[in-house]
């Protein structure tokens, strides 16, 4: 009898033990192996000469080795997600910023593989059609161009053959990046001798857990006059601002997914690819070279990313009324959206601030933001500052 009890125990102890290891080991995230990712990611990237072009635009290993991680990380993969934006968070900051720019073009170009491929091979081929590709450094530009080569390029070349455009192959240009959509229209004139028409990008969905901002685009107008007064603050007093020096193919802009506003417009939820400047941006802006951003008061030297909020199309009445379009590089001054900000800031004349800025995962999420001008500075008895008590020394010239 005691030798049964206590077999029977030793065997209810075994169960315990089994049952408590199978939920340790259910609890216990699975572990990424980050070596395996970059070297698998390394060979992804040989394999294409405009991901080639991306990562010999990284100066120093660590960002390289970034690069390669994201581009294992996004292998197959078509939309951004909690998983990637976590192993992305995970790794040290000299390596996110290389790890961003390979998840976004890789993203961009897997949700368009096969037009990308037959477009890539077919002006491989053609001179003419691969000068007026590479005419543009962007590495965006170049991969929507292929991409719509493969829609409108020779059929009895691989494309599709595609004479005209209509709601499918629009559908396809407006998914894609800013500087995408820039050369999927350049080939669209190169094929078909014609320019594309403008239209809002196309809806993606959201990603779970997404945080919801504010553009700054529906704020009060009368706060433009201030500089300081469309600056978000914390308990201390250092505002959450940062600021980009725009600076030609130097930003890379995502459309990650979109929203409807309380009027029913289309909303596009944005990610900012940046430089960080090892400066702050300064009042002025004197802390920034061409294509970095910083902030105001303080370095840079964390995230690589900038998530925020703004209009599919700013201009959507001057479209339906017959209005005039503003497609000058300033429109975005008066309609800032996805096609308008992008078109700025390659100017490095032109600067752009993000309110509110707080570091979300992988990112900062900015509840504003607005074009921004070298400031002039006011006197301490000035009664621009006795009115606003959050001006911070400064006024943004009016629009020339």
């Amino acid at each position: 009898m005691k030798t049964s009890r206590l077999t029977v125990g030793i065997v209810v102890l075994l169960l315990v033990l089994a049952s408590v290891g199978t939920a340790i080991a259910q609890d216990s995230p699975t572990k990424i192996d980050l070596n395996a990712l970059a070297a698998r990611g390394e060979a992804l990237a040989n394999e294409d000469p405009l991901t080639i072009q991306l990562r010999d635009q990284l100066a120093d290993d660590a960002s390289r080795r970034g690069f390669y991680i994201g581009m294992g990380a996004a292998e197959g993969q078509t939309l951004p997600g909690p998983g990637k934006e976590k192993i992305g968070a995970s790794l040290p900051t000299t390596q996110q910023r290389g790890y961003n720019i390979a998840v976004s073009f890789s993203l961009e170009r897997n949700r368009n593989a096969d037009l990308a491929a037959r477009g890539a091979t077919i002006t491989g081929a053609d001179e003419r059609a691969a000068a007026a590709r590479d005419a543009d450094q962007d590495v965006y530009f170049r991969l929507g161009f292929n991409i719509s080569t493969g829609i409108f390029g020779d059929a009895a070349k691989g494309a599709l053959g595609n004479t005209q455009l209509g709601p499918g192959s629009l559908k396809i240009r407006d998914s894609l990046s800013a500087g995408g959509q820039r050369g999927f229209n350049a080939a669209v004139k190169f094929y078909l001798g014609q320019d594309a028409p403008t239209s809002p990008p196309r809806a993606r969905p959201r990603t779970p857990g997404e945080t919801s901002v504010v553009d700054f685009s529906e704020r009060d107008t009368s706060r433009d006059k201030a500089y300081g007064a469309i600056t978000a603050t914390n308990s201390t007093g250092n505002p959450y601002e940062i600021r980009c020096r725009g600076g030609r193919d130097a930003f890379i802009f995502t459309p990650e997914s979109s929203k409807q506003d309380s009027t029913g417009s289309t909303v596009i939820i944005e990610l900012l690819t940046f430089e960080p400047s090892s400066r702050p941006a300064g009042p002025g802006g004197e802390g920034l070279n061409p294509g970095q951003c910083s902030w105001v008061d303080r370095p840079m030297n964390e995230r690589f990313l900038i998530r925020f909020e703004t209009p599919a199309n700013a201009q959507v009445k001057q479209t339906l009324h017959g209005s005039q379009v503003d497609t000058s590089p300033t429109a975005a001054e008066s309609f800032p959206d996805v096609n308008t900000i992008p078109q700025y800031l390659r100017s490095e004349n032109h600067y752009w601030s993000f309110f509110g800025a707080k570091p979300v995962n992988n990112f900062y999420t900015a509840t504003g933001h607005k074009f921004w001008k070298p400031s002039l500075v006011l006197r301490p008895d000035d009664p621009l500052r006795k009115k606003h008590s959050r001006v911070n020394d400064a006024l943004t010239p009016a629009k020339p």
